[in-house]
């Protein structure tokens, strides 16, 4: 693999700087759906968004935060639950609501969207994003074409790189650029998208999971089989391969977000 990559202009770690996902790449209509829970958090992000608070600055308690949007404290607080799952919050025990990310035009949008999928929000979307992905990489060994291959290559490089060094941050974004050059390599630009916009919305809770305990060696270890199984040609083993990477994947997911018991 070494070989082959040394031999092609290989992309900067810098380059990874844009795989964060903007209103300019992705923009999904949202379903059209009204409701308590949507209409308040929806409130809530406008008031965000004209505010003075800027990202890493603490909200106003809940008590002046309710009276300022006149809404109960309990219906506010779960206002605040669905931002800090969808990552525009983050709620830290004893120290009060903090403010992550300063609000866009593609933001109310990927809110709509979280709370259209209801409960089972983080559900769907785990299982809408593994049927996808166990069907592109499938597709991806039948299909790559050897700049495909050369690009794949390149991007578990410099997982491997992050990998070593320990940065999670390099890391997420080069397995992010790993999965899309797949995506890519499959030659369905519609399915591409979908993928492309499924891990959008997956974006923040992802991310907890690299900040979490995961040993990023042990992360690495299973998109080596997925690189292989493409570069052979292999797809039943290409697709068994991204369904054990999912398989942990989702636990991991879950684990991070307190779905599921440690022990598990």
């Amino acid at each position: 693999m070494a070989n082959s990559t040394a031999k092609t202009r290989r992309l900067a770690p810098s380059s990874y700087n844009h795989l964060r996902i903007t209103s300019q790449e992705v923009e999904p209509e949202p379903p059209s759906r009204s409701g308590t829970s949507i209409d308040l958090t929806q409130k809530l992000l406008a008031f965000l968004a004209h505010s003075d608070i800027l990202p890493g600055q603490r909200l106003p308690g809940e008590r002046q935060l309710a009276e300022q949007l006149g809404v109960g404290r309990n219906v506010l607080r779960e206002a605040l639950k669905l931002l800090n799952i969808l990552g525009f919050l983050e709620i830290r025990q004893g120290d009060g609501t903090f403010l992550t990310n300063k609000t866009s035009n593609l933001l109310p949008k990927i809110v709509e969207w979280g709370l259209f999928l209801g409960d089972h929000s983080i559900e769907a979307l785990i299982e809408a994003r593994s049927v996808l992905e166990t069907t592109l990489v499938e597709m991806a060994a039948g299909t790559a074409t050897p700049e495909d291959l050369i690009r794949i290559e390149q991007h578990y490089a410099f997982m491997q790189d992050a990998a070593a060094r320990g940065d999670s941050a390099r890391y997420a974004a080069a397995d992010i650029a790993f999965h899309l050059s797949i995506a890519k390599a499959s030659g369905n630009p519609v399915l591409e998208g979908v993928i492309l916009n499924i891990r959008s919305l997956m974006q923040s809770w992802t991310d907890k999971v690299l900040s979490s305990d995961v040993n990023l060696c042990d992360s690495l270890a299973l998109h080596l089989p997925i690189l292989e199984a493409i570069k052979a040609q292999d797809q039943p083993a290409a697709r068994q391969a991204m369904k054990d990477h999912m398989t942990v994947a989702v636990a991991n997911l879950r684990r991070a977000l307190g779905t599921l018991p440690p022990s598990q």
